[in-house]
């Protein structure tokens, strides 16, 4: 029901997982309550008057109390224990809310008693304001608000009546039945807003949560655009992503790049001869082989076509590109792979090694490579080649 809204301790106080803080942290601020001791002490300059000098020194020193209070409790809110409770200082602002009820309560029956007629219709116009000030805030905490509006109400009627002024008695209760659907209203729109976000959050969530794994499908997607499936190294899609990259480095950073073409030794005939499924066998191999060697070094490997691979090198290795690639050849040369027959086959690569320099692109530094693998199997296969063929007759000769 409806009027069962005016008992909720605080709109969201159940939610253990988003506590309402916001909401406590404006309920607990001191402005509003000195706002209305000045108002009730600049009503008292009627009854100051009046010559009541000693009924506005003791409303001064409940208001003055009362504020001190105030004070205090906000300050103990603002430094709270990060382990606290929203439950524990709802239950703090309650007492205090109380008790800032009676001292407005007793100040304005003080001042109202024996009042004139002019002095206590400004009475009873401060005691609205406060009460309508109060029940703005009612969708945050009901039930000590309606407390206070009681106990204000009352307070005066309490006054009024001693003094035959029963018409205050219906008047009053008009009063509160208006403030409490007014309070109603608000506490509705508080709750839809607080539904409308927690909807909004649970929203947000999915809808990161989809991205977070439309994320991981697509980076799946990259990786197996970019991989070979049959030896588990990137791909010649892959090869020229990371080259195209490495090439960056190099022009940017002026971090050294070499890089190794390597072709599998005669492997059309070991194909023709052992079948297609040792050729793959053997490829997997070798592809084993170079992921070893590549272990700690600053680049990236990937089957590059047919039975040929290729290895960027970036950084000190790349300074040194020859010596990683006679590692490598040697590892595939000590290699004896088992045969369907029983028996076991040697392999051995050719390598092409090319450095680049200022002037290379893509395609200059790969024909590089590529020609420096052509000399190596013309030469007799199962070595390593960093400089062109010419070269090598000029320094034998």
């Amino acid at each position: 029901m409806p009027i069962q809204k005016l008992t909720l301790p605080m709109v969201g106080i159940d939610n253990e997982a988003d506590p309402p803080w916001e909401h406590l942290s404006t309920l607990f601020h001191i402005f509003p309550h000195i706002v209305a001791a000045i108002a009730i002490l600049s009503a008292a300059t009627l009854p100051y008057m009046e010559g009541r000098t000693f009924e506005v020194l003791v409303v001064f020193a409940i208001l003055s109390l009362q504020v001190i209070m105030r004070g205090v409790a906000d300050l103990g809110f603002r430094r709270r224990h990060p382990s606290d409770t929203a439950q524990k200082w709802l239950k703090r602002f309650t007492l205090v809310s109380v008790l800032s009820g009676v001292a407005w309560g007793a100040s304005l029956a003080i001042l109202y008693s024996g009042g004139s007629p002019d002095t206590q219709v400004v009475i009873l116009a401060i005691g609205c304001g406060i009460l309508q000030s109060s029940a703005a805030r009612a969708y945050m905490a009901p039930r000590s608000t309606l407390l206070v509006i009681f106990v204000m109400i009352a307070a005066i009627n309490l006054v009024a009546v001693r003094e035959g002024n029963w018409i205050m008695v219906p008047i009053c209760l008009a009063y509160v039945g208006f403030l409490a659907s007014y309070m109603i209203r608000l506490i509705a729109m508080d709750e839809r807003r607080l539904a409308a976000e927690t909807k909004t959050r649970t929203l947000v969530a999915a809808l990161a949560e989809s991205n977070e794994k439309l994320t991981y499908a697509n980076e799946q997607l990259r990786r197996h655009a970019e991989t070979d499936a049959l030896t588990g190294l990137g791909n010649r899609r892959g090869f020229d992503v990371q080259l195209s990259h490495c090439l960056g480095r190099y022009r940017n950073d002026r971090e050294p790049l070499a890089l190794l073409l390597i072709d599998i030794d005669h492997f059309k005939l070991f194909n023709d001869t052992r079948g297609h499924q040792a050729g793959d066998a053997a490829l997997q191999v070798v592809a084993e082989v170079i992921a070893a060697c590549m272990r700690d070094v600053d680049g990236t490997a990937a089957r590059y076509g047919g039975e040929e691979f290729a290895v960027v090198l970036q950084g000190n290795h790349a300074l040194q590109p020859a010596v990683f690639g006679e590692d490598l050849r040697k590892r595939v040369a000590s290699l004896f792979l088992p045969t369907a027959d029983g028996g076991s086959a040697d392999l051995t690569v050719s390598i092409g090694v090319a450095t680049a320099g200022p002037e290379d692109d893509e395609r200059s530094l790969i024909a590089l490579a590529d020609r420096r693998l052509y000399d190596a199997k013309a030469c007799g296969r199962n070595r390593v080649f960093d400089t062109d063929h010419e070269e090598r007759l000029v320094g034998s000769a």
